[in-house]
């Protein structure tokens, strides 16, 4: 008796072993998500490197559709990779088919709030359900964009909403003189033109930890995106771009008090 209780245990403790040493299944087939941790993963992941010849400015007409997935008024307004467009993961099938283009083929590239957010993972497999084909995710995110030196963006709301509430954020337009004195700029905004920047520097505040933003003329532009790298090496701690720049501003603005 003694003998079959010990084979018996034998038995079940191998069985036991085999079944944890097998890996957790996961669904096939085109758009299948593994999961670490509880949280999506898209198949197709990008680097740094890739994402940044999208994202350069002055902005390439033959650049891919970035979208952050993240909600808009607590993470993209206040920093987004630069020329990103905004479709909250939660509100993916609402603004998804008047934002993605109508190429099903186009090559998309979403981003969230790095590894540990699934945001991203989830849009790219609800716009693989709606027949897109070419879909990436760039899983490290924002925090690795600035983690490279990248300055991040702000949304026009942003710059709307701190004007509007005299936030005391620093705005340069990075423009040349006479551009500012023929076509105006940002109330509030100070110009030092980015090709004048270490003769200007003087007009940026001695407090380092003070908060700056730098803007230009849109994407076509990318002076605000090299001054505000020359801040950051110069020692500025919470720099950022408004990479839409002055058209944009000019656009939301125009006909309102």
């Amino acid at each position: 008796m003694i003998s079959k209780l010990k084979l018996f245990a034998i038995a079940a403790t191998v069985a036991l072993v085999a079944g944890c040493a097998q890996s957790p299944s996961t669904s096939s087939g085109a758009g299948s998500a593994g999961s670490a941790e509880g949280l999506v993963r898209y198949k197709h992941v990008v680097d740094y490197d890739y994402i940044k010849k999208h994202a350069a400015l002055p902005r390439d007409a033959k650049a891919s559709l970035i979208v952050d997935s993240r909600p808009a008024a607590r993470r993209y307004d206040i920093g987004h990779i630069p020329g990103a467009i905004n479709i909250p993961d939660s509100q993916f099938d609402k603004l998804a088919p008047t934002l993605l283009p109508a190429n099903k083929n186009a090559e998309i590239i979403f981003y969230c709030q790095g590894p540990t957010c699934d945001l991203s993972a989830k849009s790219a497999l609800k716009a693989e359900k709606l027949g897109y084909t070419n879909l990436k995710v760039y899983e490290a995110g924002i925090p690795d964009w600035e983690a490279k030196g990248e300055p991040a963006s702000v949304s026009t709301a942003f710059m709307q909403k701190i004007v509007a509430e005299k936030a005391g954020i620093v705005l340069v337009d990075s423009r040349p003189a006479r551009r500012v004195q023929s076509e105006g700029t940002i109330p509030g905004a100070i110009n030092i033109s980015d090709t004048s920047f270490d003769k200007e520097v003087g007009k940026l505040p001695q407090d380092k930890q003070k908060e700056i933003i730098f803007f230009c003329q849109g994407f076509a532009c990318d002076l605000s995106d090299k001054s505000a790298k020359k801040a950051m090496a110069l020692g500025y701690k919470k720099v950022r771009t408004f990479a839409a720049g002055y058209p944009a501003w000019k656009a939301a603005t125009e006909g309102k008090k």
